[in-house]
Formats: C-alpha cells, structure tokens, sequence
C-alpha cells in the first residue's frame, strides 16, 4: 500500500476580468529581472518568504498597503507595478557611458538603451560623412527612426527615401532597410524598435 501523495495548493481562483495581471507574476518576473532571491525581497518590504513565495504561485492575495510596499522594492508605486502606467517612484536614467556601443560600419556607430520594463529599445546612429551600413536589416516589429541632424537615406524595400534633421519615419521592419550618409556633414538618427533586435 502506497503513501496518498501530498496535495498541492490550489491556486486562487481569478476572475479574468480583473484588468490587472496577478501580482505574483508581476513580482516573479521583477524580482528574476533584478536577479533577486524571495529572501531579499522580503528583507526589502518586510514580508515573509513564505508569503512572497505563496504569492508567486499564485496560492494567496495580497492587501493593498502590503502591495505598495512590494512595489517599492522595485522603485515603483502601485499603479505602475500593475502596469497601469510607464511612471516609476524615481525616473530611470540611462547614462551615455553605460549604452551599448556597436561599430556597424566604417565611420556608423550605434549605442543601444535596453530596458526590459520599457518593451522596446532606443537606438541612436551616428554617420560620418559618407558612411552607411554596410548590409540591409530586416528583423520582427516596426521602426520609428527620427533624423535628428544632417541628412541621411532611408532605404525601404528597395527604394531610398531622403531624410533631413526632424524628419521622421515608421515602417514594418520584416522588409529590407538601411541607412546612408552621403553628404560631406555627420548625420545622426534615434530610432525606436518595437522589437529585441540587440
């Protein structure tokens, strides 16, 4: 005769309609992001480990004031850990240093802002005079590139489009594109991508 095996804990039930994602997933997801075990984040807001961790499973609720201490670990308030706005408790600065830099061709350089809280990435391109990339780039998402001195080319699928500083364009980013300087001034662009391209 065999042991009954130990029932697990059955998880909440949730109302789909809530409008707002369980907060334990939102507090897995920030606390792996920031590579922090539960026994951190409990020693931050003064919740148990054994709370946090039924939390995450999603086997308990949470009260109000209790949540707003767990966001503030995070550098959030409630609302924007429940993701009903991009605000934080404190502004996210990105210094120049820190950016990723990528040498794309002679005389282009791009550095990269990634943050996984934002979704998308920022990239700025900066084109010495008669440069350009060297090969065209097609990935998933769309682009909004925004010229923001000089003059470059966009070319789209084939066809080049002239740029000047304010400028601005959008496009799905599943066809061919790429960019040139063929002036004798620098050029830059800042380009958002709604997809992880680096």
């Amino acid at each position: 005769m065999t042991a009954p095996e130990p029932s697990t804990p059955a998880r909440l039930p949730r109302d789909p309609e809530l409008g707002f994602p369980p907060p334990g997933e939102v507090l897995h997801r920030l606390r792996t992001h920031k590579g922090m075990s539960l026994r951190q984040v409990a020693a931050e807001c003064g919740l148990s480990v054994s709370f946090l961790a039924a939390l995450e499973r999603g086997e308990t609720d949470i009260a109000l004031e209790r949540l707003g201490r767990l966001a503030k670990v995070f550098d959030h308030d409630v609302g924007s850990f429940l993701g009903f706005s991009r605000g934080r408790m404190t502004p996210s600065v990105f210094p120049r240093e820190e950016q990723d830099e990528l040498d794309r061709a002679p005389g282009v350089v791009y550095r990269v802002l990634r943050s996984a809280e934002l979704g998308y990435q920022v990239v700025t391109g900066d084109f010495a005079p008669h440069s350009g990339l060297d090969e065209e780039l097609q990935h998933e998402g769309s682009d909004l590139i925004m010229v923001t001195r000089g003059t470059l080319v966009a070319r789209y699928n084939g066809v080049d489009h002239t740029l000047r500083a304010g400028d601005c364009v959008q496009w799905s980013a599943g066809r061919p594109h790429s960019f040139r300087n063929d002036t004798d001034e620098p050029a830059q662009l800042v380009g958002v991508l709604f997809s992880s391209l680096y």
